[in-house]
């Protein structure tokens, strides 16, 4: 399978990452590779006394599955969506030994003791995103799903599916099934904001390979899988054209070329290590700019 060579990033250039747990492994494998790669999650300060925001800081990224979600964050970053200090979700305790806890709708897995304690954990979040922002040249995003969840008070999307790991969200919000037109419209809103504040950057966008763990609509799973990994793929594609600053990298296609061996035997449906290899392999012969 050929990949056309398109040099965009030399290997002294910051890569910002974002999106789902594929963004997360390509992540870890170009940081292998001596890349420099944010955003800088690692330097949150973490105070498990008082909130917890995903899964540091034993792994530095924080998913997001689809398009809006990406989007509400770049929107965030220029100012365009300011998050509400109340809005935030009430579930049990399962930390802090206390009855409730408080947990941020847009962001995976952000809880805390306190809505104060939720507020400075956002910000953190903020700070280390703001920052990969500012510094990056290269823009690295995969996306995953087109199933979504809207907070029926607010009309923004949430970050996961409802009651993920215990969490709330079950009475809060309603599924949506989301459309080829509204996600060229979010991947296009987000190439818009990331060539506003970063003129020269070069912006890479994927679909994630991994397999829905579950479905929320009539569809039997492998039929909804494959409608939303199209729509996302046709989406992707669509904006690729339409800018010359973005490029598709077909990791997706790597993978599902050499199913069922590209997945993991325990589950079926995360990347095999020597897949994304391979992977990472490819999108440094395309892409990557030879430095003396």
């Amino acid at each position: 399978m050929t990949v056309p060579v398109k040099p965009i990033f030399k290997k002294s250039d910051m890569v910002f990452t974002i999106g789902s747990c594929f963004a997360e492994r390509i992540r870890v494998a170009l940081t292998a590779e001596g890349v420099n790669v944010g955003p800088p999650m690692q330097e949150i300060p973490m105070a498990h006394d008082r909130y917890r925001i995903d899964r540091l800081p034993d792994r530095p990224h924080s998913d997001y599955f689809n398009t809006f979600t990406i989007r509400q964050e770049f929107e965030r970053h220029i100012g365009e969506w300011q998050r509400d200090p109340e809005d935030y979700w009430i579930t049990k305790d399962k930390y802090w030994g206390g009855e409730t806890c408080y947990q941020d709708p847009y962001r995976r897995l952000i809880l805390a003791r306190t809505p104060q304690d939720l507020l400075e954990a956002n910000e953190l979040v903020d700070k280390a995103i703001d920052k990969g922002i500012r510094q990056a040249s290269v823009f690295f995003f995969t996306v995953g799903m087109a199933e979504v969840f809207r907070n029926k008070r607010t009309g923004k999307i949430a970050c996961q599916k409802p009651g993920y790991a215990g969490g709330a969200g079950e009475d809060e919000t309603e599924f949506h099934m989301s459309s080829y037109e509204e996600n060229v419209e979010n991947v296009s809103k987000i190439v818009e904001i990331i060539t506003r504040i970063r003129p020269d950057a070069q912006i890479v966008c994927t679909v994630s390979p991994v397999g829905l763990a579950r479905t929320f609509g009539p569809d039997d799973i492998l039929v909804a899988n494959t409608e939303g990994k199209s729509i996302l793929r046709a989406a992707l594609g669509a904006v690729a054209r339409k800018y010359d600053n973005v490029t598709y990298f077909p990791s997706y296609e790597i993978v599902m070329a050499n199913s069922p061996f590209s997945f993991r035997e325990d589950d079926g449906r995360h990347t095999a290590n020597w897949v994304v290899s391979r992977i990472v392999a490819a999108f440094k012969a395309a892409h990557m700019i030879a430095e003396d």
